[in-house]
């Protein structure tokens, strides 16, 4: 007969810690930025996703087929962006990988996901690139840019090929 007091060790000591441990996978897995101990925000996502490609040097443009990367004029803020350009911006989430392509990025594996360093939304802007072109003018041209956020919000960037 198992003594009560060795099945009570043995959960103290294998059942409860495998509980902690399961609980703080699920998080992690779901997304759930411990740093800051709680989940982001969809407008934190675009904000997050906004600010990694405003503060580029330089952006690409399409030009007679061929992708150039110009000097781009930086805005202000994302509520400067957002006044201008109020259904720009979108998060898929959980479907990254039906909308980007995958020689982009490869998806997440489960390892990835439950130790916080995968990710499964996609942040979509269409991002109003303004440049300056070879003779000076100011130019605008919409590119579609993808993020892909990791749980505390470290962006990945997915570069879209321009739709015909």
């Amino acid at each position: 007969m198992i003594d009560r007091i060795l099945i009570l060790a043995i959960f103290i000591f294998i059942g409860i810690p495998l509980t902690i441990l399961g609980i703080f996978y699920s998080l992690n897995y779901s997304g759930f930025c411990f740093a800051k101990m709680r989940y982001l925000s969809d407008k934190e996502k675009l904000i997050i996703a906004f600010d990694y490609n405003n503060r580029e040097d330089t952006l690409p443009v399409y030009l007679g087929g061929k992708v150039k990367y110009y000097e781009h004029i930086k805005y202000a803020s994302f509520d400067e962006y957002i006044k201008e350009n109020p259904d720009c911006c979108s998060i898929n989430h959980g479907e990254a990988y039906k909308i980007a392509q995958s020689s982009f990025i490869p998806e997440s594996s489960f390892l990835d996901r439950i130790s916080g360093l995968g990710f499964r939304d996609l942040t979509v802007i269409n991002f109003k690139v303004r440049y300056l072109d070879e003779n000076g003018n100011q130019r605008v041209q919409e590119v579609r840019l993808g993020n892909t956020l990791r749980n505390c919000g470290r962006p990945v960037s997915i570069w879209f090929d321009k739709e015909p």
